[in-house]
């Protein structure tokens, strides 16, 4: 590229295969002529200008920006820094330029062409100095759409419109005629109308992106080129993804205690509380569990081996401890296999989906080295997973012998240290109340002290358990005043499945700021456009919906016969709701946050990743946080996001 050759008193500019050829008046047949030694304003100057940003326009058309390599050597100065000004703009993988190193060999001022077309000797080759200048990346204004202009576009600038017979086939000779009908309207004018007008056209663009938004973005996200917004806007996200979506900093709000460890998780601290026991302690437990050990295939009562208080954690921890990862993984989900629409379909209801998780969460928690092991493994569970943000939720007095304000000091304070070693989660915790049971005066006081006591921890409330058969909305507003005097946010299990009215419920008698599952919705959509003028926001859960009320899934053999379509998409996309993807029990459900992603995606048809990006984000923004901390994730996790896209689109295009 940037050699040339003369036939018919015309010089062309090589680019790629294509010549162009720039017919010049017999007095001015050398480009060296006064003409062009004038400032760039002469009507010579300015057609070599325009004919240079179009040939280098074409050529970006033609084989991309990172493959274009330009050469300013030959030619007079104008015509250099034209070629570099076209490619800075256009983008260019090179500007290659020549200095020489005087004086210059006679065999290098007037050179034969196969002279060149080889490596030259080493005497002659010493007297070059080459200069690389690059890479250019192509301008974002040539692309941003605005109110006052529409993208450019190379066919909108044609190189010529006669072309010339080629001295051979290797090439297409065209005549440039500056003053032509195809050059009405010049291209380098168009492009400094724009750089002009840089800030209008950029405004314009975001504006335009914004109104096409139900929700927002990350913020800089909109600050990307515009070719990289719209291969955001049009990737539909898949599997190949999971590995990238892993390393995305994600929130996970609903996520309970009692499930979030696996099996091998499980098995870890069962070790440490096992590590713990004296051997009396052991001999009790194992004495216990013999039963349980040598059955193949575990009934639905086998939790009542278990006992109650400490002896449940050492017996807990003893099966864990004997039985491999395969003989626990028959034992806890044989059982209920397949984990599809269990609430109705399995003879034990929802309990059939409660049943693995009964050798974790208060089975191993009644001991303080269950405790700090089961912290340790949660921090480093979900760390993995990549979360940069979890709500874990539990109810405390269910743990170390009710002793609740004992296991929330024992908790924190090992989650701590596990953040002290690998910092980069931050882990706060949902008091449960279990509907399920009564509603004490100090199941009330505990929230409050608690919040009192660990500020920075305690953010919020839950109410859950199943609510096919408590719901007992109007007994819990009746005694909740205390908990909403310490202006603490709520989150509520409702419509699991339920009728919309206890969404109702949740929502104006509770004031919950977050509703889990909420999968009934739909049956009230008067209901739906009120929380989504309130911004309340619905936990979904997208396994665990399929395993507790069941749903198609495209990709699960097991769903083939259900008719529910998962709401998802209609929450999205019809409704405009606001939506946070979340786990639930992704110990049970043998899942974690991006498998979740990767679901939700499948469930409704399909997701771009824009709009998985934006799921994402509004996880972040629900957060029970106070404003500025929430404002201070955000704006970190705005960064890494971005870095992130920025190198897969990269890795993509390379």
């Amino acid at each position: 590229m940037g050699g040339h050759e003369r036939r018919h008193g015309t010089r062309a500019w090589r680019i790629g295969r294509v010549l162009a050829s720039h017919s010049l008046r017999s007095a001015n047949a050398d480009l060296g002529g006064r003409e062009h030694a004038e400032p760039g304003n002469s009507r010579g100057v300015r057609g070599t200008r325009e004919l240079l940003f179009r040939l280098v326009f074409h050529a970006t058309e033609r084989v991309g920006p990172e493959s274009l390599l330009l050469s300013l050597a030959g030619g007079r100065k104008t015509m250099s820094a034209d070629l570099q000004w076209a490619g800075s703009v256009f983008g260019a993988r090179v500007c290659l330029h020549v200095i020489d190193h005087p004086p210059l060999p006679d065999k290098l001022r007037n050179p034969e062409p196969q002279l060149l077309a080889a490596p030259l000797p080493q005497e002659l080759a010493g007297a070059l100095e080459p200069v690389f200048l690059g890479p250019f990346e192509r301008s974002d204004l040539l692309d941003v759409p605005s109110d006052a202009f529409a993208p450019l576009r190379a066919e909108d600038f044609p190189i010529g419109d006669e072309e010339v017979t080629p001295a051979n086939d290797l090439v297409t000779v065209i005549r440039w005629k500056p003053e032509g009908p195809a050059n009405a309207a010049p291209l380098v004018s168009a492009w400094l109308k724009r750089e002009k007008d840089r800030a209008r056209v950029y405004v314009s663009h975001l504006k335009s992106l914004l109104e096409q938004e139900s929700r927002a973005n990350w913020y800089g996200l909109y600050r990307l080129p515009p070719k990289h917004i719209e291969a955001l806007r049009t990737r539909t996200v898949d599997t190949s993804l999971r590995t990238w979506l892993l390393s995305l900093p994600k929130a996970d709000l609903h996520c309970h205690l009692g499930g979030v460890l696996d099996l091998a998780e499980q098995k870890a601290v069962g070790q440490a509380v096992w590590d713990s026991l004296i051997e009396r302690e052991r001999n009790q437990a194992l004495e216990a569990v013999a039963p349980l050990l040598r059955e193949r295939s575990w009934p639905s009562t086998w939790p009542q081996h278990l006992g109650q208080g400490r002896e449940r954690t050492a017996r807990a921890a003893a099966l864990l401890v004997h039985l491999s990862l395969e003989e626990l993984q028959h034992r806890l989900f044989d059982l209920t296999e397949p984990r599809v629409a269990l609430r109705e379909r399995h003879e034990l209801g929802f309990r059939a989906y409660e049943l693995p998780g009964e050798l974790s969460g208060s089975a191993l928690l009644q001991r303080e080295s269950g405790v700090r092991e089961y912290a340790l493994q949660a921090y480093r569970r979900l760390r993995r997973d990549g979360l940069r943000y979890c709500e874990l939720r539990s109810s405390p007095h269910k743990y170390l012998a009710g002793d609740a304000f004992r296991f929330s000091h024992v908790f924190e304070n090992a989650v701590r240290q596990a953040q002290r070693e690998d910092p980069g989660l931050e882990l706060r915790f949902l008091v449960v109340l279990d509907r399920r049971r009564p509603l004490t005066e100090e199941s009330i006081r505990f929230i409050v002290e608690a919040r009192r006591s660990f500020p920075e921890f305690v953010v919020g409330v839950d109410v859950a358990g199943d609510e096919q058969d408590s719901p007992r909305f109007e007994e819990l507003a009746a005694r909740m005043d205390p908990v909403f005097e310490q202006c603490l946010p709520l989150t509520i299990h409702a419509g699991e499945g339920e009728p919309a009215d206890n969404i109702w419920k949740a929502v104006y008698r509770l004031h919950a700021e977050r509703v889990g599952h909420g999968l009934t919705l739909h049956e009230r959509r008067d209901l739906a456009c009120r929380l989504r003028d309130r911004g309340i926001a619905i936990e979904l859960c997208p396994t665990s919906n399929i395993e507790v009320v069941g749903y198609y899934d495209p990709g699960c053999v097991e769903t083939e016969d259900l008719g529910r379509e998962y709401p998802l998409q209609s929450y999205l996309r019809d409704l405009q709701l606001d939506v946070v993807i979340c786990t639930d029990n992704p110990g049970i459900s043998r899942t974690n946050l991006t498998e979740e992603y990767l679901r939700a995606a499948r469930l409704c048809g399909g997701l771009t990743l824009w709009q998985l990006l934006s799921l994402v984000r509004a996880s972040f923004e629900h957060a029970f946080l106070p404003a500025d901390q929430r404002a201070a994730l955000l704006r970190e996790c705005d960064a890494r996001v971005v870095e992130l896209v920025t190198r897969l689109l990269e890795e993509q295009h390379s």
